[in-house]
């Protein structure tokens, strides 16, 4: 009896915290047994739910893994079709690869050699034109063939328009 007194006078007197000090130390009110033994019942119910919850869960996955582990026949050739065509296309796939970098190696040897034809092209056209000597040409020409530069009156001009290209209508007349 005198504990009851005790509570409800400390419950009257109350405490409260005022600042970063305490005044006077708030208690818990007490609980009475009947809320006790409901929030009990009542975490057993919850743990019951939840352990029910988690055996059905348990039981799903496994009816899933047997499910999963049976395969039908036409499943199964179902898979294995899939599986042909597609290593038939990765093999074209491959093939073809193959065919575009042998290609490749012969565009770039075909090149190779196209430069090796422009250098000896090259090199044909320099030495032609360092064996031309155009001051013996031109003692030749008037030495043993008797060929002279022409006069004034041999040469002839003409105008020529701004087309690049000119249309001749008639012979050109002999002087």
């Amino acid at each position: 009896m005198r504990q009851q007194e005790d509570y409800t006078y400390q419950e009257r007197r109350g405490g409260y915290i005022d600042g970063n000090t305490v005044r006077r130390v708030q208690t818990e009110p007490r609980r009475r047994s009947e809320e006790i033994h409901r929030e009990y019942v009542q975490k057993q119910k919850e743990d019951r739910e939840r352990k029910l919850r988690q055996r059905n869960a348990r039981a799903a996955a496994r009816r899933n893994r047997e499910q999963a582990l049976l395969m039908s026949p036409g499943y199964v050739m179902f898979l294995a079709a899939a599986m042909l065509l597609l290593m038939g296309v990765f093999g074209i796939y491959l093939l073809q690869q193959s065919q575009l970098n042998n290609y490749m190696k012969s565009v770039t040897a075909l090149e190779a050699n196209l430069m090796n034809l422009k250098n000896d092209n090259d090199a044909a056209q320099k030495k032609i034109n360092s064996s031309v000597d155009l001051d013996v040409i031109r003692q030749r020409a008037m030495g043993e063939l008797g060929m002279v530069y022409p006069s004034e009156n041999q040469i002839q001009y003409f105008e020529v328009d701004e087309d690049d290209y000119m249309n001749q209508y008639e012979d050109i007349p002999e002087r």
